[in-house]
């Protein structure tokens, strides 16, 4: 991945004139020319130097400010890499000794200072390299401790990881999906696989709502046949107090008249009980 270190240098052995001020100047293009030359010498251990571009000249004699090109190995730890490395650069042009003051520019060892670093964000066509064009759009790279690696939604990794709760997801050409697991055991109401009911359980449940009604209905039935069963007996008690009260006459309409002797138990004799029906009948 790319880098960039802003520096400042002063070359003591030469002089500011106005045209340097100028980057279309023929005098400022030979200066750069010159100046990228050094550098090129100067950082050649450098880990990751590319090249160095001028971003302007001013007086002292000349100051230079500049910027570092470099390329380092992505990872998560490149920004502590690149501030190492711009370490290196100061000490490298600060330590720089083959100054020849007629031919090559001479730097003051104590003004060569770093102004600023930057690691630059990854270019996401990245991964368009060794991926399948019909996936290309699902995939991003992504920084590890130790390099760049292309991920998809399905990494938990991803800045937006796609849901799949109780499932597997995987990319397709239509992009990422989740297939649920355990699907002969659970019916799944969402694309993510989480909203799932038991099938065992529904079973189960209906089983149980069709006993209860069973067991309501079965207890209506014996309700409802206690009740008709203790009518029957009050029936059956009514009759009987009919024939085996005291004695006692009925009186009906137009004068008739109904006698009725109370049942007797005669303890001499078989049979028990003895009914005597009404003795007689009075129409006047």
């Amino acid at each position: 991945m790319n880098a960039t270190v802003g520096m400042t240098a002063k070359v003591d052995n030469r002089e500011f004139t106005d045209d340097l001020a100028d980057k279309s100047s023929v005098t400022f293009k030979i200066f750069e020319e010159e100046f990228k030359k050094m550098m090129k010498e100067i950082y050649k251990e450098i880990e990751g130097y590319q090249d160095v571009v001028i971003h302007s000249l001013s007086r002292g004699s000349i100051v230079v400010n500049y910027t570092v090109l470099l390329t380092v190995r992505a990872s998560i730890t490149a920004n502590e890499t690149v501030e190492a490395i711009s370490k290196n650069l100061v000490n490298a042009i600060s330590n720089y000794t083959n100054c020849d003051e007629n031919n090559s520019l001479c730097f003051n060892p104590a003004f060569n200072n770093v102004t600023s670093y930057e690691v630059q964000e990854l270019d996401k066509s990245l991964c368009e390299k060794n991926i399948p064009e019909q996936f290309q759009s699902y995939y991003s790279p992504f920084i590890t401790a130790t390099t760049v690696i292309c991920i998809t939604r399905c990494d938990k990794r991803s800045t937006n990881p796609y849901p799949c709760v109780h499932g597997t997801c995987t990319v397709t050409r239509s992009g990422p999906q989740c297939e649920c697991s355990e699907q002969s055991g659970f019916w799944y109401q969402d694309s993510a696989c989480n909203l799932r009911v038991s099938k065992v359980g529904v079973t189960v449940g209906v089983l149980l709502v069709v006993l209860v009604v069973a067991i309501a209905v079965f207890t209506a039935f014996l309700v409802r046949a206690r009740r008709q069963k203790e009518e029957y007996r009050d029936k059956l008690t009514s009759r009987s107090d009919l024939y085996c009260g005291e004695d006692e006459n009925w009186t009906g309409s137009e004068g008739f008249t109904a006698s009725n002797r109370a049942a007797t138990w005669d303890g001499d004799r078989a049979g028990g009980v003895h009914i005597q029906r009404p003795s007689h009948v009075v129409i006047p």
